[in-house]
């Protein structure tokens, strides 16, 4: 409204379809783009692919089953190119990560653009950049093809061992660290 009313831009307009919406309800549900029935009545049923997931997170892995916390999550995903035109999810966090997918969703992100990225784990969010199939992505005659995040091709100038030995080291230090956080919080 600011860029119509003084910045001499008249045609300048919110796309309120990508604009994330969060429920901060416990647990918190957070929302972008089209719902299911949404894409499939848009974009037709033949169109639509939707992606599922229902977890409890590694925040809750030493709980008992029943008092394990769920979070679900859902991928609407349109065409071939499968670009994501609807991404929902309801459990811990959610509120926290619907503004980076919301910047994907609305720069018109794909399945594929989302399983390029490094996911981080342990984290609720990796959830939506590895739904099943990660790794692979359409090959256009209806099946899939093998495709290799960028972190995973050949490097032109591979790690040298000493530089190699330093990664696993911190990669110790690190896991060590965790460790010791665990057992301290379990006291």
């Amino acid at each position: 409204m600011g860029d119509r009313l003084f910045g001499g831009e008249p045609k300048a307009r919110i796309e309120y379809g990508t604009i994330a919406t969060v429920v901060f309800s416990h647990p918190p549900i957070g929302t972008i783009g089209l719902t299911e029935p949404q894409a499939r009545e848009e974009f037709g049923t033949e169109a639509i692919t939707v992606k599922k997931a229902k977890f409890g997170s590694m925040l809750y892995a030493f709980n008992d089953e029943d008092a394990k916390v769920k979070t679900a999550l859902k991928l609407v995903l349109c065409g071939p190119e499968e670009k994501v035109v609807g991404l929902h999810c309801i459990g811990p966090s959610s509120d926290e990560m619907m503004q980076g997918f919301a910047v994907a969703v609305r720069m018109g992100a794909t399945r594929a653009d989302f399983e390029a990225s490094v996911a981080i784990h342990p984290t609720i969010s990796e959830e939506f950049v590895t739904f099943g199939g990660w790794g692979q992505q359409p090959d256009g005659a209806g099946g899939k093809k093998p495709m290799l995040p960028p972190y995973l091709k050949p490097h032109p100038k591979p790690l040298t061992p000493d530089a190699y030995s330093a990664c696993i080291f911190a990669a110790g230090v690190v896991a060590g660290a965790a460790a010791a956080a665990l057992a301290v919080s379990r006291r």
